[in-house]
């Protein structure tokens, strides 16, 4: 499957459904998730309905939806604008390796310069050097001003 020549859109409800919830299952498992097609499912399709966050799909030469990345939106205070929070970036294993994800990483960046984003921001797991790499390579920098922490509930 060619997938070198790819194109990156924003997700459409209709038509991106059905491709987009086995690759949200297979990030999730990813990071160590128990495989939930229907979990998937109702997550992806509540997000499309109620377009709070921005889908955008990586479609392979044929059409077919290789990668996605997942766009959520916050403010910020310091800056009084919106942010977004670049929650998911996820390629089939099969299409790694041909620019799918830098090109998911550019095209939600143009989205957020021409939303009038103050910035993207995104995380990844600490032994995740691959993703680290790209972020690095398309200009992300690794926070040194703030620690993060969690509360899991």
């Amino acid at each position: 499957m060619d997938v070198r020549s790819h194109t990156i859109e924003p997700a459409d409800p209709v038509r991106d459904l059905a491709a987009l919830v086995p690759l949200v299952d297979a990030y999730r498992v990813f990071y160590e998730q128990t495989s939930d097609l229907t979990a998937a499912d109702a997550f992806v399709r509540e997000r499309l309905a109620k377009s709070d966050t921005q889908f955008f799909v990586a479609r392979g030469a044929r059409g077919e939806v290789v990668g996605f990345a997942h766009l959520l939106f916050s403010y910020e205070t310091v800056s009084l604008r919106r942010i977004g929070i670049l929650e998911d970036i996820y390629v089939a294993e099969f299409a790694r390796g041909a620019g799918v994800g830098g090109a998911l990483l550019d095209a939600a960046a143009t989205f957020a310069r021409e939303h009038g984003l103050a910035r993207l921001t995104l995380a990844t797991a600490h032994q995740n050097r691959v993703a680290q790499r790209l972020y690095l390579a398309h200009g992300y920098v690794p926070d040194q001003r703030f620690r993060s922490f969690n509360l899991f509930l």
